[in-house]
């Protein structure tokens, strides 16, 4: 599962970026790092602003997503929904170029950490999946959903040197290609709670 407290790490960095744009300081690493990302993409500092604030709100729905899950984790009820649509919104802020926001070493250690935890989650539920495994099955779900945000964690984690291309081959993951996408995976992990109701129907 997503570890909120990571996602954390990139809230404040961003929250930093913030401060950082309407009160600059040249002397400052971060500032440094703005400019840098304002000269290097072309943009202005007032679309660099509008990409964080973005980016802010983005991350303000991924942890009320793993609130849910943990919320109802608690109670010992499937949060296998929010599971899928908080890890395609991680996605979504790896895939969207944010990525060249992510850095320092607490931002490289987050991704690292994340992607540790998503391998080890994706390794133990694959051994449970075979060829005639029901598509509606919760391990299907959860493996076919974390191929898509695995994609997207190496490839930051690439990106911003969390690891090398060394380390990835050593997760020995295999073909990692996604088979569903994502409306199907958001499909597939609402069908339990259907289940009763295709019963009475065939029944009636």
């Amino acid at each position: 599962m997503l570890i909120q407290e990571k996602i954390s790490t990139f809230q404040a960095q961003i929250e930093q970026f913030q401060q950082y744009l309407d009160f600059p300081n040249a002397q400052h690493e971060t500032s440094a790092k703005l400019a840098e990302i304002v000269s290097t993409r072309g943009i202005s500092q007032d679309e660099l602003r509008e990409e964080i604030a973005q980016l802010q709100q983005k991350l303000h729905r991924l942890v009320k997503l793993l609130e849910k899950i943990r919320d109802r984790a608690s109670v010992g009820e499937l949060t296998v929904l929010y599971f899928v649509k908080s890890n395609f919104l991680l996605k979504e802020i790896l895939d969207d170029g944010y990525w060249v926001l992510y850095w320092g070493e607490d931002a490289k250690k987050a991704i690292e950490e994340l992607t540790s935890g998503s391998v080890a989650l994706y390794k133990d539920l694959k051994s449970l999946v075979s060829p005639e495994t029901p598509k509606k099955d919760i391990n299907y779900v959860v493996v076919e959903t974390l191929k898509h945000s695995l994609n997207s964690l190496l490839e930051a984690g690439l990106r911003v040197n969390a690891f090398s291309q060394e380390e990835v081959n050593a997760f020995d993951l295999g073909d990692i290609t996604p088979q569903e996408s994502e409306t199907v995976l958001i499909f597939l992990s609402t069908m339990k709670k259907w289940e009763p109701v295709y019963k009475r129907l065939a029944a009636s």
